[in-house]
């Protein structure tokens, strides 16, 4: 499998969280009411699967070996990105601010705000990956550079991220899709 189809398969992971985010978003903002701990279990996800692993994986081994082929770092497709990922991570700590703000007894609308925020964000984030980056690195990255990042990959999946968590947010999502849908 080609570096660019495993990110693609975890986007469709991180997909199905987005959409159950926007609908946590749109329970708050209908005044439905929230459940801080579920927050907190997507805050977990978007920190380890999405940062961590996916994001980790494109900072640590894709775009370097992108710049390695030619491509520049500090503007294009590659700037793009690690700016998204660096504002993803604003998001991620605004809702993580807005749970502890909440279980001090403010309002969850500034969950819903981040949560929103980091929906339109990551969206738009992987439309430009699967449509410009991912088919950029495909023309542009050998087989033999393509194999030693799948190596790398794995490597961040176990070193990383751990053992079994993959499918440990597998079930949270099951989980909170069911609950959320």
């Amino acid at each position: 499998m080609k570096p660019t189809e495993d990110l693609i398969q975890e986007h469709k992971s991180i997909k199905v969280m987005l959409g159950i985010m926007k609908n946590i978003a749109d329970n708050i903002s209908d005044s439905k009411g929230v459940d801080p701990d579920d927050i907190e279990r997507i805050v977990g996800f978007l920190r380890t699967f999405a940062d961590k692993c996916h994001h980790g994986k494109e900072e640590d081994a894709l775009f370097p070996a992108m710049v390695a082929a030619g491509l520049p770092q500090k503007s294009g497709p590659i700037a793009v990105m690690l700016n998204d990922h660096v504002l993803g991570r604003n998001y991620i700590n605004a809702i993580e601010t807005g749970v502890k703000n909440y279980r001090a007894g403010q309002s969850a609308q500034p969950i819903a705000d981040g949560l929103f925020n980091y929906v339109d964000l990551l969206r738009g984030h992987i439309l430009k990956e699967e449509s410009i980056l991912f088919p950029m690195a495909d023309r542009i990255l050998g087989k033999e550079t393509q194999e030693q990042i799948a190596g790398r990959f794995g490597l961040i999946e176990e070193e990383v991220i751990g053992h079994g968590i993959h499918e440990q947010y597998h079930e949270l999502l099951e989980r909170l899709k069911v609950k959320y849908s």
